[in-house]
């Protein structure tokens, strides 16, 4: 599918204030959270970053564009949280349950079920908005699990026949029933300890299943 263009630059090729991308990108994300997609304008986010609607437009085509690129930099900054989760040994193992844990803290954060469940309504209604959300959040979280399961396997410490259905195995595994608990109010909240610990467990049962014979 063809992407949009995002990040536009001025006509002699000079790159647009990065300070002012930011601050876009911030109100935007405030609005998201706070709105959902549907409610969210581009008046509100150019009055929340202090600019213009002229100026959002000359770097993002349209909302659509503006939302997903707010999607990319949430996972962008879920990603650099790795940097700061101990990976003791270095193993696959502990690698996993680093980026797990990161993952299962960001997707179970009050402020990220708030969201989905105001987007459920929008990306029904939106196809392209939703396959869009999906290659720059899920899709793009899949991929990087499957890109480390290909590299593992291609050392031959692991055995999987598609890197991309055993990253799905392994996101499934980590995620477990919390969605369904959480929506039907059976827990009401997560902690720390509770995602460390579905994560380990989910990484010990794919490995089970992964590790060679």
């Amino acid at each position: 599918m063809p992407r949009a263009r995002q990040l536009r630059q001025h006509p002699g090729g000079r790159p647009l204030d990065r300070a002012k991308d930011a601050a876009i990108l911030a109100a935007a994300r405030a609005s998201f959270f706070e709105r959902g997609f549907a409610a969210s304008t581009i008046e509100d986010i150019a009055a929340r970053a202090g600019v213009s609607k002229v100026t959002i437009y000359k770097r993002w085509e349209d909302k659509d564009a503006l939302f997903e690129a707010t999607v990319k930099a949430e996972m962008a900054a879920m990603i650099a949280q790795l940097d700061d989760e101990p990976q003791g040994d270095g193993s696959l193992a502990q690698q996993l349950n680093a980026f797990g844990y990161v993952l299962l803290r960001f997707l179970f954060s009050p402020a990220h079920v708030a969201l989905d469940r105001m987007l459920g309504r929008d990306l029904e209604q939106n196809p392209k908005l939703a396959r869009r959300f999906f290659d720059a959040g899920p899709g793009h979280c899949r991929a990087q699990i499957a890109a480390l399961l290909a590299d593992t396997a291609d050392r031959g410490e692991i055995e999987i026949d598609d890197p991309l259905l055993a990253a799905a195995d392994l996101l499934s595994l980590w995620r477990g029933f919390l969605e369904k608990e959480l929506a039907f109010g059976v827990i009401t909240t997560v902690d720390d300890a509770m995602l460390r610990r579905r994560v380990e467990r989910g990484t010990q049962g794919f490995l089970r299943m992964a590790l060679p014979k």
